[in-house]
This record gives structure tokens, sequence and C-alpha cells, in this order.
């Protein structure tokens, strides 16, 4: 069961991380990495919640 919490920990953590890095890209020209960056950290937030449906939270979308 440990290893199933660190890949939810890690899930949730490449989200965090790739919303991060497209807010940082939201302020320049690289608008498809941006959504690309959005779609990682939406599909990564699904996975998780997939796994552990007790700590399911509503999905950000990207604008």
């Amino acid at each position: 069961m440990d290893g199933a919490a660190n890949d939810l920990r890690t899930l949730r953590y490449v989200a965090e991380i790739t919303r991060k890095l497209a807010k940082m890209l939201s302020r320049t020209r690289y608008q498809m990495l941006v959504y690309l960056l959005e779609m990682t950290a939406v599909e990564a937030e699904s996975l998780a919640d997939e796994r552990d449906p007790k700590r399911g939270r509503p999905t950000r979308r990207p604008q």
C-alpha cells in the first residue's frame, strides 16, 4: 500500500509542478505549451482521484 500512496503523491506533485510551470509560461508566447501542461496537470489529478476516490477533489480545467 505504501507504493500506491507514493504513486498518488507523485501524480499530485506532477499536477502541481506542471501548473506552476504553465503559470510562468502563460506570460509568454508559448500558449500551446501552456495548454499541454494544463492538460497534463488535469490528467495527473484525474488518475490520482481514480486511484483514491476518498480524497477526490474538483479538478481544475484549463481556461
